[in-house]
């Protein structure tokens, strides 16, 4: 069995993590940690997790074969020291998802520059061989997840592209904000970020591609979609072509039909799921290639791809502990 620890449990995609593990064959949960709920049982924080026998802990000192660092942003880079060298690593931060380049450009100073290099990036689709010999994996953004995955088909052939995102309430995380309270929160399509999204930065590094992102804020609890525009003289057809190596992609839905309830990717149908699903559209009259991609930010976006690459990285089946269909209705 594996032994894993989850540091920093208590928010969304820890509690996703530890559902996650909980459920996976060939793991055992050893430690969950919380400064702020130390010596509670999970229940008290993950109501949906009540029946687990599991409570936080304050102590980094505990064995472990595979350690997830599900803190903020910011967080991983000061306690890394603490873990490397005891076991595998995966890190759900963007402290390490990104060149020192590229990390100063959208986040400022970096406290562990020596690190970033010894981290690969954990995207199965694109880095599945490096992420079978990585000790340190850093796991992507929720909102890269979905961009890169729609544009790496076409890297090499196009330099730039706009990115509409509409993302859920979850993407954000748990902390506190009079912004994210119900009256405030519901019902609304709110421009969150209308340029220079963080991960903006995974997508150029991954896919060469200057991806220009607004982010906007909707009334869902989880779930994302990517529509993605750029210019290209090409046809539907032709498009497919492209996705047809995705086919043998455990995780990679192609979606693109003429009729029945979804024509295109939509968020409310890979909900609870690791797919990540795509389609695409051509604008024949003004050469418009037009790409949807969708997710759910808190597994294929987070706790899912964590444990998908933590099962490369032990030589596991890719699928083990993720084989679950999407909730419907939702």
């Amino acid at each position: 069995m594996i032994k894993a620890a989850v540091v920093g449990a208590s928010g969304y995609i820890g509690g996703e993590l530890v559902r996650l593990l909980a459920m996976h064959p060939e793991v055992e949960i050893s430690a969950i940690t919380s400064r702020r709920y130390n010596g509670k049982k999970i229940h008290k924080v993950h109501p949906n997790l009540r029946g687990l026998n599991l409570r936080f802990t304050n102590s980094h000192n505990f064995d472990a074969d595979v350690i997830f660092l599900a803190v903020p942003h910011g967080t991983s880079m000061k306690i890394v020291d603490d873990y490397m060298g005891s076991a595998k690593i995966i890190d759900l931060s963007a402290d390490f998802r990104v060149s020192l380049n590229l990390y100063k450009e959208y986040y400022g100073e970096h406290l562990k520059p020596e690190v970033i290099g010894e981290f690969v990036y954990g995207l199965p689709e694109i880095h599945r061989e490096e992420i079978k010999k990585a000790e340190l994996i850093a796991n992507p953004g929720c909102t890269a997840t979905a961009v890169i995955l729609a544009l790496y088909p076409f890297k090499g052939e196009i330099s730039e592209a706009i990115v509409d995102l509409k993302v859920s309430s979850s993407a954000g995380g748990r902390r506190e904000n009079v912004a994210r309270i119900h009256p405030e929160r519901s019902n609304v399509v709110r421009v969150y970020k209308p340029s220079h999204h963080r991960h903006e930065a995974e997508v150029k590094q991954e896919t060469k591609v200057n991806a220009q992102f607004t982010v906007h804020s909707v009334n869902l609890v989880r779930g994302l979609l990517a529509t993605i525009y750029f210019k290209m003289d090409t046809s539907e057809k032709e498009l497919y072509k492209k996705y047809l190596p995705y086919l043998k992609e455990p995780f990679v839905r192609i979606v693109k039909e003429k009729g029945g309830m979804q024509k295109l990717p939509d968020p409310k149908y890979v909900i609870g799921s690791n797919f990540v699903d795509i389609g695409f559209a051509y604008d024949e009259k003004n050469q418009r290639v037009i790409l949807f991609s969708a997710l759910d930010n808190l597994i294929k976006g987070g706790a899912g791809q964590a444990v998908q690459n933590m099962n490369i990285a032990f030589g596991l089946e890719e699928t083990l502990g993720l084989n679950y269909l999407p909730v419907y209705p939702i």
